[in-house]
């Protein structure tokens, strides 16, 4: 199909350069049961944040609903809690000390169907991290509000145990989150891991190429047909980090249920799909938000009506519709980088 007058116009208003081709990335095909293991654990990492963004400095970390068995298990303990009040982003620094890992964990929003309503495109600069580096205004307003709090965090965490490594996670939104404090805190000297589940689209190319290079293990997982990574599209300049690690189920048991797709602008996996479905959203290895009071505002209730305007069928269409355009626009140009 043809990119829509929508999009010519779209990106014409905001000033936004057709997007460069994506450089090819080293090819990852095969998944461990190891790996399997690790994500598992990860996802449990992302899920405290939904219930221990309140705590105190050397409060255990605890989860309702078995949302984290293992690190409640390992008696993990909170480093410091934190929380911004413009974007209302929040979150949790603690250690394990049978992983022996610190952890920041960034809180997915409960507000993520108004967000996916009104999506908005704008980008930020992020030159500090690496020239022509742009990202999304929201993700890099939250960041700036936690930056100073979780880097003293992390700072403090590793002078008291020098040997722990360090783990970036978060769940949806905060997995944007996730992605940046992990660019920043790598620019800053840290070896840092990142593991996100159904994160949203960051940045532009530079941004997603920059961060994927640095030193640290990178896992960005998806489920299914999760319309959360979906967002921001391709067309308005937006790139993931790569590789991406699609689960076909929300708890692999076995490798084969896993495939890995490389490059930033992929469409062989998550990317490719249609559809608004909720669960694939809110699974992954379990229910990763299941401990958050009030849990993921997905509906239209009385106070959300103004604010999205849009039934779950327009959404749905508008979502598809974007994927479309997507894939149009990554054949034409060129852009897949299939693993």
């Amino acid at each position: 199909m043809k990119a829509s007058l929508f999009l010519a116009s779209a990106l014409a208003a905001t000033g936004l350069a057709a997007p460069s081709t994506s450089p090819q990335v080293a090819k990852r095909v095969t998944v461990t049961t190891s790996e399997l293991t690790k994500l598992d654990y990860w996802a449990e990492q992302a899920a405290t944040s939904y219930c221990n963004s309140n705590n105190a400095a050397g409060a255990l970390i605890a989860c309702s609903s078995s949302a984290c068995p293992t690190v409640v298990s390992n008696k993990a303990m909170t480093i410091a809690s934190f929380q911004g009040s413009v974007t209302d982003i929040r979150g949790v620094v603690s250690v394990d000390p049978v992983k022996q890992v610190i952890t920041v964990s960034f809180r997915g929003s409960s507000s993520v169907r108004n967000w996916m309503a009104n999506v908005v495109f704008a980008q930020s600069s992020c030159s500090d991290l690496v020239s022509g580096c742009l990202v999304h205004t929201g993700f890099y307003t939250a960041w700036n509000e936690v930056a100073a709090k979780v880097t003293a965090a992390v700072k403090s965490a590793k002078a008291t145990y020098p040997s722990y490594s360090i783990g970036i996670t978060g769940h949806s939104l905060g997995g944007a989150v996730a992605t940046l404090a992990a660019a920043y805190l790598r620019k800053a000297g840290y070896t840092a891991d990142l593991y996100t589940f159904g994160s949203p689209r960051v940045g532009n190319t530079a941004f997603a190429a920059f961060t994927t290079s640095q030193f640290g293990e990178e896992y960005r997982v998806t489920h299914d047909k999760d319309p959360v990574p979906r967002l921001p599209p391709i067309v308005f300049n937006y790139r993931h980090t790569s590789p991406e690690w699609w689960l076909k189920v929300p708890s692999p048991t076995t490798t084969s249920q896993v495939k890995i797709c490389t490059g930033y602008a992929s469409i062989s996996c998550n990317a490719g799909t249609l559809g608004l479905e909720v669960d694939d959203h809110l699974d992954y290895f379990g229910g990763i938000a299941a401990c958050s009071a009030g849990g993921f505002n997905w509906k239209r209730d009385d106070l959300n009506v103004a604010a999205t305007n849009i039934t779950d069928e327009e959404l749905e269409a508008r979502l598809n519709t974007w994927v479309a355009e997507d894939v149009d626009y990554v054949n034409s140009n060129n852009l897949e980088t299939e693993a």
